[in-house]
């Protein structure tokens, strides 16, 4: 499937580069499998994907961003790439399902530094965000780490950064504050679990039904079988009458040949003859 989903990058890669905020995820899912054949392709694969985004301003840092994804040790050396990088072109979902993820995984590192440069890539991409649409995926992803950034970091300079990232995202988000970006992300996690939780529940609703199908459908075979075995037993046993009557018929039958003179060619049995000479014993007048 990986090797399959390489191919299809190659040949069609506006299709891929639109579904990349699905492709990545799932991809990357298969980054750490136990598989060092599965691991190799799932890299080779999210290189692919990754390549058919089409910002030429992200392009040169993308193999950087990769191997951050695969190695997170290797997450500043992403996040120097990107703050090398001048945004200008248009950043839409594709960018930002490569970008947000590592930027997101850059602002919890411990070196406050580090979180800066993040923050510096965010609000410099956020500027060119094309819509809200484009970012709300992947608002509960950067908002509320920012936020931990702009009330934890003791270096002011650097929460002052953050703070204008966290604006900047806000805005791009089409929210008018921060509290309310918060308020909306907070929503849509409520919104996101509830669907889950029903989405557990049908499941198991389903399973449920499905059990007592299957149930009532064993419950059937067996009284089918029952009535099959019974249908048998009655049958052997009307054979077995019927042989039985039979055998007594047939014993019956050979007491009485034995008791008659005349056996059935109306032979004498004693003396072989039709007609009995006074000389045998079942001789009579």
């Amino acid at each position: 499937a990986l090797d399959r989903l390489t191919q299809v990058s190659e040949r069609a890669p506006q299709q891929v580069s639109r579904l990349l905020p699905k492709i990545i995820p799932t991809v990357t899912a298969q980054v750490w499998d136990t598989k060092p054949q599965v691991t190799k392709s799932a890299n080779q694969t999210l290189l692919a994907v990754c390549q058919t985004n089409e910002n030429p301003d992200v392009s040169p840092a993308i193999p950087a961003v990769v191997n951050a994804i695969s190695k997170p040790s290797d997450t500043y050396k992403a996040v120097e790439e990107l703050m090398a990088t001048t945004f200008v072109a248009t950043v839409d979902s594709s960018t930002l399902a490569i970008l947000c993820p590592i930027l997101s995984r850059g602002l919890k590192e411990k070196n406050a530094v580090r979180k800066r440069s993040c923050c510096v890539v965010i609000e410099n991409m956020s500027r060119l965000v094309d819509s809200p649409n484009a970012v709300a995926p992947f608002g509960p992803l950067l908002v509320p780490e920012l936020k931990k950034v702009v009330e934890n970091v003791q270096f002011e300079d650097i929460r002052d950064v953050a703070l204008s990232a966290l604006q900047s995202l806000t805005r791009a988000l089409g929210h008018s504050d921060v509290e309310d970006a918060m308020k909306s992300i907070m929503q849509a996690e409520a919104d996101q679990a509830e669907a889950e939780q029903k989405r557990i529940e049908d499941a198991l609703e389903d399973e449920r039904r499905a059990e007592e199908e299957q149930r009532k459908k064993e419950e059937e075979e067996r009284r089918q079988f029952k009535e099959a075995m019974e249908a048998q037993r009655l049958l052997e046993k009307l054979a077995l009458e019927e042989e039985e009557k039979k055998k007594q018929q047939a014993m019956l039958k050979k007491e009485q040949q034995m008791k008659s003179t005349k056996s059935a060619s109306g032979k004498c049995q004693g003396c072989g003859l039709k007609k009995c000479p006074k000389s045998c014993l079942f001789y009579s007048k």
